[in-house]
């Protein structure tokens, strides 16, 4: 419970008990009306901003009708993507950082698997390795990276491109990616995806439960959706109603198949007006012995699933077994199997996300709000974070990132293109996240003793927007990462994730969001929702 609703709680209950209310009398007192089992706290849906505070919020016309968020499962190395420094770590200008960061993998030829090699495999061609984007907040001119060239061929893309730094101290995976998903850590209550927040506030902006959902998240084969993967459909405080769809890909996936309810076919709308019916009486009862109306979470969330079982139409036609195929692809290097093959033609899940993503996002009026990949990478490692490159960092951030990377651009469109089943970045918003980044220098350990590969790095590492509020004057980089590696200026997970719900125009202070105390030096939620404004959404009142 929030502050202001903890006084105004406290507030009712005092004048009640001193029989000051304003009917002349405490509720159920002599001379009182009967006590009604409501309380004075703030009404109305979820996620509207408390009077006089609506000018924190975007302004309508830029703020995103739908936003994709890519979760690069394992940890986005920055180093050779999106903060390539290479005056950091320059092996010829000598002290402590000698040959880290951006020249981690720059020397020992291609059986080290350097960048210049994989660059030159992967149609690198005449590009440069890097090229220049933009200052930091230290003034450091920040390049952008070998691995993201596909997105560098796109300068309509960068141009509507906002980076910011962020920084932690949680290591394991299993914890980094629920606070990085959600961003509150395991065992929080309120630990819910954006995605459930964004349900939630699109159900009540409509004033009820919709015919298809607001937020989906697409999950890949070879992550485990139950453990790590779990805070993206993570309900928290909600209601049941507010858990986004979760769509599972692989090669048995069944959803489309029995999407239509085939074991009751004939008979599927007797059926629903049957448990309609006594889904009704039991309400009634339940209402009958409890004053003031129904207060039965279990009850809710049944009916909740029952009325979304109902509109299964509606998900058939949004959902055809055609947007489920995996093509294969071959990659440019090869990723070794488990038993130390090379292999270069795989299974493409990135792609296929991606591209439902597209469609269900340009779907017309039953598209949803937010939709969210959790992206395996198209080279996994056995838990299914193809990012988490301890063995094999160029060989396995590479193709990776460059494979993403491409497949973004091709699901956006280009200037004057205007292809309506495209993101149009005036009207879409693109996160990259991340649980964090990767170490500046290569890892050697009894596990992985050639130092090819890199591990965890939750001190100074970036994710990135495009288009939606970032127009140009609000593209570059947000922060800053010094030559140790460690961030100078930075923001959490928390706030990056608060100031996201902001900018779809959801307010992100509530008992099952974020507090003030999530946004370090705010003492009020105005002023917290005013720092994530001006300082993460680049909008100054």
């Amino acid at each position: 419970m929030d502050r202001r609703s903890f006084l105004k709680l406290s507030s009712a209950g005092l004048l009640g008990s001193l029989g000051l209310a304003c009917d002349g009398g405490a509720p159920g007192s002599p001379g009182g009306t009967p006590w009604s089992g409501e309380v004075p706290v703030r009404r109305g849906p979820w996620g509207v901003p408390p009077a006089g505070s609506e000018h924190s919020l975007l302004p309508a016309e830029v703020r995103p009708e739908a936003m994709l968020e890519v979760f690069l499962l394992g940890g986005m190395s920055p180093w050779e993507t999106f903060y390539t420094v290479p005056q950091f770590g320059d092996p010829s200008m000598g002290g402590p950082y000698a040959g880290q960061q951006w020249w981690s993998f720059r020397e020992g030829g291609c059986d080290a698997h350097s960048i210049e090699c994989w660059f030159a495999a992967c149609d690198g061609g005449s590009r440069p390795l890097y090229e220049p984007y933009a200052a930091d907040a230290a003034g450091v001119t920040v390049n952008l990276g070998p691995f993201i060239y596909p997105l560098r061929d796109r300068p309509d893309i960068l141009s509507r491109m906002r980076v910011w730094v962020l920084r932690h101290d949680v290591e394991p995976h299993a914890v980094a990616i629920p606070f990085a998903v959600a961003g509150h850590g395991i065992g929080n209550p309120r630990m819910a995806g954006l995605g459930t927040h964004l349900q939630r506030f699109f159900v009540d902006q409509q004033g009820g439960a919709a015919s298809a959902p607001f937020s989906y998240t697409i999950y890949m084969s070879s992550f485990d959706r139950g453990n790590n993967g779990s805070a993206a459909s993570a309900l928290g405080l909600h209601p049941a109603s507010s858990q986004p769809l979760a769509l599972q890909l692989g090669s048995n996936t069944r959803l489309a198949d029995r999407l239509s309810r085939p074991g009751v076919a004939g008979h599927k709308n007797e059926l629903d007006a049957l448990v309609g019916h006594y889904t009704q009486q039991l309400r009634n009862r339940l209402d009958h012995a409890v004053a003031g109306g129904l207060r039965t979470p279990a009850f809710n969330d049944f009916e909740a699933a029952r009325l979304a079982m109902s509109n299964h139409q509606t998900l058939v036609d949004l959902l055809p077994a055609s947007l489920f195929e995996i093509p294969n692809v071959t990659m440019c290097t090869p990723h070794q199997d488990m038993g130390g093959n090379p292999i270069y033609t795989v299974g493409d899940e990135t792609t296929t996300a991606l591209q439902m993503a597209r469609h269900l996002i340009t779907s017309g009026e039953n598209s949803p709000r937010y939709v969210q990949i959790m992206d395996a990478g198209i080279f996994v490692d056995p838990a299914g974070q193809g990012y988490d490159t301890h063995s094999s960092h160029v060989y396995g951030m590479g193709p990776n990132m460059m494979h993403m990377s491409r497949g973004l651009a091709a699901i956006i469109n280009e200037p004057d293109e205007n292809d309506p089943n495209k993101l149009d970045l005036d009207r879409h918003f693109v996160l990259l996240n991340t649980e964090f980044g990767r170490a500046p220098v290569p890892e050697f350990t009894s596990a992985n003793p050639n130092g090819r590969g890199t591990n965890h790095w939750p001190w100074g590492y970036v994710v990135v927007g495009f288009g939606g509020f970032i127009d140009e004057q609000r593209s570059g980089i947000v922060g800053a990462i010094g030559e140790d590696a460690f961030a100078t200026s930075s923001f959490t997970p928390t706030e990056h994730r608060a100031a996201m719900l902001l900018a779809m125009g959801a307010w992100p202070f509530s008992q099952e969001s974020f507090a003030v105390g999530d946004v370090r030096g705010a003492t009020s939620e105005l002023e917290a929702a005013l720092k994530l404004r001006t300082e993460i959404l680049g909008y100054p009142t």
